[in-house]
């Protein structure tokens, strides 16, 4: 009888283990997808924080949030297209960062875009933080 207690303790002792090891490689994964998002918003991750810092009212914070909900998908699709090369990327995005600079000056009012423009050019002098 005590061995068949021993062996259910070492067979249940097996199992969590067993089970311990394959969930730590998806744990691992879950960590590192939010820094991959993180590098993904790039500049626009700042862009976004930045404007959302600005004095919005609320017709204006609705209109923001379409514009960089709308950019968010453009962004993925040219990330996402095997067809572009690097530099087609490259060249895209920044075609994309003109967009939204056009469409955000539409909605801010010019003492916004002063503001703005002043964080934006702060934040091209400060060093990038590291994780």
């Amino acid at each position: 009888m005590k061995i068949k207690g021993l062996l259910g303790g070492l067979v249940s002792l097996g199992l969590v283990a067993a089970l311990a090891v394959t969930l730590a490689p998806a744990n691992s994964k879950a960590t590192t997808a939010p820094q991959a998002g993180g590098k993904e918003m790039g500049m626009h991750g700042g862009l976004q924080a930045a404007v959302e810092s600005l004095n919005l009212t609320d017709d204006q914070k609705a209109k923001v949030k379409d514009i960089f909900t709308d950019a968010k998908t453009k962004r993925q699709a040219v990330s996402n297209d095997a067809s572009l090369s690097d530099e087609q990327k490259k060249a895209k995005m920044k075609e994309l960062h003109s967009s939204i600079m056009a469409k955000l000056n539409e909605v801010l009012t010019p003492e916004q875009q002063t503001e703005l423009k002043t964080k934006m050019e702060a934040a091209k002098t400060k060093p990038p933080a590291q994780p």
